[in-house]
């Protein structure tokens, strides 16, 4: 297109020279004059185009740079390094040492082994706080040591210690904690319970004894992420005695302020 018209301008000197020819001292320099002006303006025009166009292509390239550099969003970039994994607890298996905790706080690797244990109390009744090292708590659950208080609490929790977690201890003298050997079981006391390790996944009918309790059993893999919660308990408050819950290997089941529930695996 450009062409197009530097040959139309070319033939309009060419022909507004050839009427002056008369007027002008010397027509043919002033002819010439022109058309090198056109061609050299071309020429300049050219020139000025192919410094923009290769202007306009370095910008270009550095847009691609910077395209490729941020090519996955931010938000899934996040999304990705923040994903959680899901909770294993596998190398705690069978590992423990029996101890002995009075009231205060300890520390597991400090004053007690990691491992998993059943812990029990002595006499009386009290509170047992587990967190772990980023301040969340593992377990917080009543405990209860004697005939007399069995009512209140569990007289028996089961759970998991990791080095780095706390351990609070309030009301109570004495606490023990008994490495746990894993074995299959058709009964769960109050702590954490895995599936695929303490018993087969599978669908269960659940059962619990008629009390005044009021409980939960929840079932997840992830941390915050439950995948099923079931209230036990008197029906008043919104408790069952029986119900029928689907398990997941590697499904954690945590049962707390409850007694023992019973699971039967359907066939």
């Amino acid at each position: 297109m450009k062409d197009r018209k530097i040959s139309l301008r070319l033939i309009s000197v060419i022909l507004g020279s050839a009427l002056m020819l008369g007027a002008c001292s010397n027509p043919f320099d002033s002819l010439a004059s022109e058309i090198n002006g056109l061609l050299s303006g071309e020429e300049s025009s050219e020139e000025v185009t192919t410094e923009e166009t290769q202007e306009t292509a370095d910008d270009e390239t550095a847009e691609e740079g910077q395209t490729d550099e941020t090519d996955v969003p931010e938000s899934e970039t996040e999304s990705a390094g923040n994903e959680t994994k899901p909770l294993d607890y596998s190398h705690l298996m069978g590992e423990g040492e029996e101890t002995a905790l009075e009231n205060g706080t300890h520390k597991v690797g400090n004053d007690i082994p990691a491992g998993r244990y059943v812990i029990t109390a002595d006499t009386g009744i009290g509170n047992v706080f587990i967190d772990n090292e980023e301040d969340r708590s593992v377990l917080s659950t009543t405990l209860n040591g004697t005939e007399e208080s069995k009512d209140y609490g569990s007289g028996r929790v089961i759970v998991f210690l990791e080095e780095g977690h706390s351990i609070e201890i309030n009301g109570l003298e004495g606490v023990n904690f008994a490495p746990y050997e894993t074995e299959e079981v058709t009964e769960l006391f109050p702590g954490m319970w895995i599936v695929g390790e303490d018993f087969p996944a599978g669908v269960y009918d659940v059962e619990t004894e008629s009390t005044d309790y009021y409980g939960t059993m929840e079932v997840y893999s992830h941390p915050d992420q439950v995948k099923a919660r079931y209230s036990l308990g008197d029906p008043e408050y919104g408790g069952m005695s029986s119900f029928t819950a689907s398990f997941e290997a590697g499904d954690i089941v945590e049962l707390s302020n409850s007694p023992a529930v019973t699971i039967n695996k359907r066939e």
